[in-house]
């Protein structure tokens, strides 16, 4: 609410003193003035005449600075600041940036990040990339993070009877540059009536190497568990991240695919769900 306006006469362009108990939101908001009228008629006895030169200095809840009076939307406008300072007014999530004549200047976060007026920050997708990260600052900072991500591969059980011979794909190869990390394969077994038998140790390699030949690129499963489930449940492959030992000739832009050692399994006849969590990264 406005409680006190005055004007300095004999002075061009006069100025205008206000006092309000309101805040800068509202005395800039559309048709404060309309809603003031009655009070400013109060206050001065009779209706305040306004001039499009006026220079109003308010005081208000919060703060203190020159504004305009606009009747085209009967709210107070703040004037721009001289140079070197910093006006009261900023559009709605803008920030303060000093421009190429060292100027502040509200302007909108743009680029890698966004702002919201309540400051919450968000970092663009694909902003933070290894060239970005110091070494040694997070896990495989010295590689550019690329991918991190859980692939779903279903296989039958001809295929995990056959992949000792013909391995299954479960990672497309990711890129030329790139490199496919295995964090952890989960095997979700839906068992049938019959157990597996016979096999070998199980493992994701790079390359599409018979026998389990190729080079690792997980943890392995002993075939004893795998033989020794009798019903529905879970296994799971180790990742590789601590014991990585690949050329990059053998696995950079190579996909990843499931084999076993030592024979084929036999006579199981359940099928499995298998979840592999892995990250892509680029080494440097």
């Amino acid at each position: 609410m406005i409680t006190a306006i005055s004007t300095d006469w004999g002075t061009y362009p006069r100025i205008v003193r206000v006092t309000t108990t309101d805040n800068l939101g509202a005395i800039t908001a559309t048709g404060y003035i309309t809603s003031q009228l009655a009070n400013i008629a109060l206050i001065q006895n009779g209706v305040f005449e306004w001039t499009p030169e006026d220079e109003v200095l308010i005081y208000y809840s919060g703060g203190q600075g020159f504004f305009t009076y606009d009747s085209t939307t009967a709210a107070f406008i703040a004037q721009p600041a001289s140079a070197g300072t910093l006006t009261d007014t900023l559009a709605s999530g803008d920030i303060f940036v000093g421009n190429a004549s060292n100027i502040a200047t509200g302007v909108a976060m743009s680029g890698d990040a966004t702002i919201s007026n309540t400051g919450a920050l968000t970092i663009g997708a694909g902003a933070i990339t290894g060239s970005k990260i110091a070494n040694n600052g997070v896990d495989y900072a010295q590689l550019a993070l690329d991918v991190a991500a859980t692939a779903t591969v279903n296989l039958t059980a001809a295929q995990v009877n056959g992949m000792y011979a013909t391995p299954v794909q479960l990672l497309a190869a990711p890129g030329a540059g790139k490199l496919i990390i295995i964090d952890q394969i989960l095997w979700d077994i839906a068992f049938v009536s019959a157990q597996y038998a016979a096999g070998g140790a199980i493992a994701a390699q790079y390359g599409n190497t018979v026998h389990g030949a190729g080079p690792a690129a997980s943890g392995s499963l002993a075939a004893a568990s795998l033989n020794g489930v009798a019903a529905s449940g879970y296994l799971s492959n180790g990742g590789i991240s601590g014991s990585l030992n690949v050329t990059s000739a053998a696995s950079l832009n190579t996909a990843v695919f499931l084999s076993n050692a030592t024979g084929a399994f036999t006579t199981g006849n359940s099928t499995v769900t298998m979840y592999v969590k892995y990250r892509v990264v680029t080494p440097a």
